[in-house]
């Protein structure tokens, strides 16, 4: 990772130049920091996650971030998430871990007025769990159990809460245990195999790893539901007998549509979780707080980058500080190289 300084990006078609003022961390960034493979290629901005102002309009919107073509089967069906020419900012095009960024017109949803921007950044990964949950069909009565507290597990288990489901959790880290019975969860166990054999109608992986699924699925009433959402181990094996012979439904489950995502936003704004498990650092520390997400997961959870605006609330910046993650060379593709105020670097 290094922290540079770039020229400020300039509108092309039905977008406009969006100034972040707040973007979080999303597990999903870490994949390529951690020397994993996956579809994000340096150099490139990443993240996703975030709340930005636009320079002439009032007040602050989310960013949708998922880009989809409005045309294919999914996206007929009312699933964009699914959507067979999807692309995410972040992923395929410069993300939100700068001053300001590039989206379209129609990414832009509105914060409700009085909301804190600290609460609204956390609609995305609170859209994840908001869009799992609906399709699997939980209810104030589900017997709901949650595999990992790590941000989108949490968010799972304050949308459960808000709607009436008390989950029970595992996850081996005791801060994180903590954060989520202050969520709403009824009881936290340290190891998914401790949950009750088949007493759960709905299982949430948010961890998503051989260890977990499997657990979950030892875990889920038999005609029950497990529900994969984490994606740590891309391949792996899986208990087919037990999935046939006891009825159950695996699905996987990828992001959420727009009527999700605003959903997560009025959820929040209707119910706002407590704050003081956040971390909050500027856009300089950027590399430092992957490497403490990363190497002391005990000690942090989630992560919310700031920048000099949301502090200062000036948009006159014309140019941008970014975190890239840099390729041999240092040059972003399409973009011309700047000199770097600093640098870290990660080989």
């Amino acid at each position: 990772m290094e922290f540079t300084t770039r020229p400020r990006p300039q509108a092309e078609g039905p977008h406009v130049i969006a100034d972040v003022l707040y973007a979080g961390i999303c597990g999903s960034d870490l994949h390529q920091y951690r020397g994993g493979s996956g579809p994000r290629r340096p150099p490139l901005i990443l993240g996703h996650e975030a709340v930005v102002s636009v320079e002439g309009r009032d007040g602050m919107f989310v960013v949708f971030p998922l880009v989809c073509c409005g045309e294919c089967d999914a996206c007929v069906r009312g699933e964009e998430n699914l959507c067979e020419r999807r692309g995410l900012i972040g992923l395929d095009r410069p993300g939100v871990f700068a001053d300001s960024v590039m989206v379209a017109e129609a990414a832009l949803v509105a914060v409700p007025d009085g909301m804190d921007p600290r609460v609204a950044v956390l609609t995305e990964p609170l859209a994840a769990s908001v869009s799992a949950l609906r399709i699997a069909g939980m209810t104030a009565s589900t017997r709901l159990a949650v595999i990992g507290c790590g941000p989108i597990g949490l968010m799972a288990v304050h949308a459960a809460a808000h709607a009436g489901a008390h989950p029970i959790v595992a996850d081996p880290l005791a801060s994180r245990r903590e954060i989520a019975l202050r969520l709403g969860a009824q009881e936290a166990l340290s190891d998914p195999t401790q949950l009750s054999s088949q007493g759960a109608d709905i299982v949430v992986d948010a961890a998503g790893i051989e260890a977990a699924w499997g657990a979950a699925v030892a875990a889920v009433r038999s005609g029950g539901c497990v529900v994969v959402l984490g994606l740590a181990q891309a391949e792996g094996t899986v208990p087919v007998g037990a999935l046939v012979r006891r009825g159950i439904t695996l699905r996987g489950h990828y992001a959420y549509t727009r009527a999700d995502f605003e959903a997560a936003l009025r959820l929040l704004a209707a119910s706002p979780p407590p704050l003081d498990w956040l971390d909050f650092a500027g856009l300089a520390d950027g590399a430092e707080s992957f490497r403490r997400i990363v190497h002391s997961p005990e000690k942090v959870t989630k992560v919310i980058l700031t920048t000099d605006r949301a502090a200062r609330g000036n948009r006159a910046a014309t140019e941008r500080s970014e975190v890239v993650h840099p390729r041999a060379g240092g040059e972003e593709a399409g973009h011309r190289s700047a000199p770097s105020r600093t640098t870290v670097s990660a080989q």
